[in-house]
């Protein structure tokens, strides 16, 4: 049997096998092939991450950033901290408390593909706007209500007695006597705080009981009385009492920044007694006998606190520095200097050994920078600084001497100006300028001549 035959015999064998298989054999068969065939000529894409981003990508505490990405050829995407298994496109809203980089890893295939994506939370300055009473003057078994903003904050506490509140609010308090409530406002390491008072005030002595018979006998007599000389003094004496009607007393009236910078804040802080009306102008207004109040002046301002009862008014003043920016300068630009002489092409005969190199004065200058080249006739090239060129620096003039050196004879230059912190102006253009020393036959035909004559 040849190999034709063998050949043929296998293929018929082979055959044979497949029509005694059941039906179902032969279709699993042919799906198998199929798929086979469809990964040979389709092959899985590769895994990508087309997009990653959050919008905004910058929030205050609070608000709100979405999400968005868009992966091609993974099985499995996970987004981390926190967030798990996704989709393999989608959005997410998150709000993060802090600042937070989510980190997307997209698999398929035994590869892993990985994205960042950074959603910063800028905190705003920790501030105590406001801390206040009202009525800040109560009678025993009344109320007052403490009123307060502060912003920037994690914690704020008032005390005594109350703990923790939050950063704006208002509460009733009703105090036995006198209190000074204080205001806490901490962010991690960074506290302040602020001062408010609810006086008390004690209830009137009882009216005087009337005299009876015993008592009258008792009265003082006539001579016991006092004369007008002594009424009057002790009536000028009780007018000094505060009883009887002694003006407002200012305490304190500070500024915790006397001097700020545009744009920064100080806060104002005050204490007075005796009083039933307060106020600080500018643009504050009424307020109570002790208390804090931040200001934002937009000038050096001065804030005015008026006192006042029934005997009359006192003021006190603060003033608040504000600084201005400095004046931005412009820095001076310096020019190049205009060339005055040698003019470009000037020719120099042997009557002159040097060249005086001129120009005229730039604003601004404090100095002035020459450099000058020689010409390489052997390679007809102009010597670059490194090897052949002298620059000079340092001249305070608008003028430099220049003394030709043996074997060149012919010589380029240019200058700039440098400023006082040692910047550099721009360079003027090259000119050049050349130098014919007398040749030896030259010199002996003159000096020959010179004698004959002579």
């Amino acid at each position: 049997m040849d190999e034709k035959d063998n050949k043929k015999s296998i293929l018929d064998n082979v055959r044979a096998l497949w029509k005694s298989l059941p039906e179902a054999i032969k279709l699993l068969g042919t799906i198998l092939s199929i798929a086979i065939a469809l990964k040979v000529l389709f092959p899985a894409s590769a895994v990508g991450i087309n997009s990653f981003d959050a919008s905004p990508e910058i929030i205050e505490p609070g608000e709100v950033s979405i999400l968005s990405w868009d992966i091609s050829g993974a099985d499995n995407v996970t987004m981390e901290p926190g967030l798990g298994s996704v989709n393999s496109s989608g959005t997410l809203s998150v709000s993060p408390s802090e600042t937070t980089t989510y980190k997307l890893v997209a698999s398929g295939g035994g590869k892993e593909k990985v994205a960042m994506c950074t959603v910063t939370v800028e905190k705003e300055d920790m501030l105590i706007s406001s801390f206040d009473a009202s009525p800040d003057s109560i009678k025993p078994g009344e109320s007052a209500v403490l009123d307060w903003h502060v912003s920037g904050v994690s914690n704020v506490t008032i005390e005594p007695d109350i703990g923790t509140v939050e950063p704006a609010g208002t509460l009733d308090v009703s105090p036995s006597a006198t209190t000074s409530y204080k205001l806490t406002a901490s962010n991690g390491d960074k506290e302040d705080v602020a001062y408010c008072t609810v006086t008390v005030k004690e209830n009137p002595l009882p009216p005087q009981e009337n005299v009876t018979p015993e008592e009258e006998k008792t009265s003082p007599q006539a001579e016991d009385l006092p004369t007008r000389e002594e009424e009057s003094a002790s009536k000028d004496l009780a007018s000094e009492d505060p009883a009887s009607g002694e003006l407002p007393s200012i305490i304190s009236f500070n500024a915790d920044n006397d001097v700020i910078a545009k744009g920064e804040s100080s806060n104002l802080t005050w204490s007075v007694s005796d009083a039933t009306e307060i106020s600080i102008d500018p643009g504050i207004g009424a307020v109570s006998l002790t208390g804090s109040q931040r200001v934002f002046p937009e000038e050096t301002t001065t804030y005015r606190l008026t006192a006042s009862n029934s005997a009359g008014s006192v003021s006190a003043t603060k003033v608040v520095y504000v600084e201005e920016p400095p004046a931005s300068t412009s820095p001076v630009v310096l020019t190049a200097p205009e060339q005055v002489s040698p003019v470009s092409g000037e020719e120099f005969d042997s009557s002159a050994a040097q060249a005086a190199l001129k120009w005229k004065a730039v604003s601004g200058a404090a100095s002035y920078t020459v450099e000058i080249g020689s010409y390489d006739s052997s390679t007809g090239q102009w010597l670059p600084a490194s090897s052949g060129s002298d620059a000079v620096s340092g001249i305070s003039r608008t003028s430099y001497s220049f003394k030709f050196a043996e074997g060149a004879d012919r010589y380029r230059w240019r200058v700039w100006a440098v400023g006082p912190e040692g910047e550099e102006g721009a360079k003027s253009g090259w000119w050049t300028f050349s130098y014919k020393p007398v040749s030896g036959t030259e010199a002996e035909g003159e000096e020959t001549g010179n004698t004959s004559t002579a």
